[in-house]
Formats: C-alpha cells, structure tokens, sequence
C-alpha cells in the first residue's frame, strides 16, 4: 500500500527494489534523491526518500543511526553569542580566561591529533600576535602547532591561516606573530581554532575547565562538552587545509587558554 494519497514511485522505490537496508549505502540514497527537484510533483518522492532513509538508519545503528550512521559523523553545536566577544579590547580571549583563572587552571597535553574549538571575531581585522599558556617550565617540548579555520554550516571547513608556538623554556605564556599564513577575519563570524603538537614530545597547555563555564551560565561557548571536534583520523601532528568530518568525532573537553591581537 503506498502513501496516503501518493501516486505509483517511478524513481526511488525502482532504483532501490534490488537493495536491502542492511547494505544500503547513504551514498545509494544521495544520488537517487539529487536529480530530484524540489515542487510539488515530486513530493511523493521526496517522501519516500526520507522513509527509506529513516528505514536505513534504524536498521543501520537502531535510533543512534539518527545520529552517526548518516553517511558522516553528524554535530550538534548550538550557535555561538558574538555578544560575547566585545569589540573594544587590544587583546581578546575566546576562551574567556582571565575570568576562569579564579581558583584552578587545568593543564592538557597536546596530542598528536588535532583539536578543534569555535570563536567569534569581535572585530574585523587580520590576526596578529597569538599566545597561548603552558602548564609549567617546559624544556625539549615540540612546538605547538595552530590552525584557524574558517565555518561552514558552523563546522570547521577551510584553513585560513596556521602558525607554530616555541613552547620551550621558563615563563608560561609564549607568543608569535611569524603566521605562515595569517588569518583575516570578519566581525560577529564563526571560525575554528586548532591545536596539535609537531611531535611526540607534547607540550603541556592551560585549559579552562568545563565546570566553571557552567557556573558562569556560559553553556554555548568553548569548553562546554559539545564545542570540541577531535580529529582521530588525521595524520599525526597535521594541521590539514581542509577538515574531512569523516575523519573526526565530537569530544568532552574543555578548550585550551588562548588570546590574540590583531595586527
């Protein structure tokens, strides 16, 4: 019995006939429905492709397939408050540090896969002099490597600008403006920055905790426990040009200590 009120399929119930939901593949799904026109006499279609994909995704990985048997690792990221970023400041820290320094500071090591976390550009402008924090006294760490990347559907897309951090010696923070590529940005815009050690002597970087953005009432911004993307994936110590979500998962984790000028 077809759809209530739906005419005979002619396009996705015979490209699928032969197919059964354990195997079918979402790229299958994808190119029956991208020849499909958005109007009304394709609504019956339309129709049935969601059904047979919702039917896929159930059998796939039961209701979790909603959620990551898509044909990619799916996100949830409520959008970012540019509010939060004032745009009268010579230094600015997304991570809102200066604040959360109350009573602990938690240190992370570096990984060899990289992390990523959203800002919002206060201002529009080039990026400038970018400093980060470390743990303790650091002697024959790797560099800290960093990427900014632009946002696309407010994930991480392209990079934009990368620069790597001298991390060795006494003082806690280390700064750099030598950017390979320095990023330019745009106010109230989305962006993503990643972090990644350039090898496997991991320097050990300040993080605001979890639990105190939560008490500051600040629960979609970084740190909270769905703005981290981690790339398992990737190549080791890779800052890559582009972020393939197929190689990445969303991450717990509270983000790295970071401010920036700009130039």
């Amino acid at each position: 019995m077809t759809l209530p009120d739906a005419t005979r399929s002619g396009r996705v119930y015979p490209l699928l006939q032969n197919l059964d939901l354990e195997n079918l593949a979402f790229a299958t799904v994808q190119g029956v429905g991208n020849t499909l026109n958005i109007e009304e006499m394709n609504e019956d279609e339309l129709r049935r492709l969601v059904l047979v994909n919702l039917a896929r995704l159930t059998v796939a990985g039961e209701w979790n397939g909603l959620l990551t048997a898509g044909g990619g690792t799916q996100y949830a990221f409520e959008p970012i408050d540019a509010s939060l970023m004032p745009a009268t400041y010579s230094r600015f820290s997304p991570t809102d540090v200066y604040r959360l320094w109350s009573t602990t500071v938690v240190y992370t090591d570096l990984e060899l896969k990289a992390s990523f976390f959203r800002f919002v550009a206060p201002k529009d402008g080039t990026m400038g002099q970018i400093t980060v924090r470390t743990g303790s006294t650091q002697a024959g760490k790797d560099d800290a490597r960093i990427g900014i990347y632009s946002s696309s559907a407010g994930l991480p897309s392209t990079r934009i600008g990368d620069i790597d951090i001298d991390v060795n010696g006494s003082a806690d923070l280390y700064s750099s403006s030598s950017w390979n590529t320095a990023p330019t940005l745009t106010a109230g815009d989305t962006y993503w920055i990643g972090f990644v050690s350039a090898g496997a002597t991991y320097a050990a970087l300040s993080t605001a905790n979890y639990t105190q953005y939560l008490a500051l009432g600040i629960t979609h911004y970084p740190g909270t426990a769905y703005s981290m993307i981690y790339n398992n994936a990737g190549t080791d110590s890779e800052m890559p040009s582009t972020i393939d979500l197929a190689d990445t998962i969303a991450k717990s984790a509270a983000a790295y200590v970071w401010t920036f000028q700009y130039a």
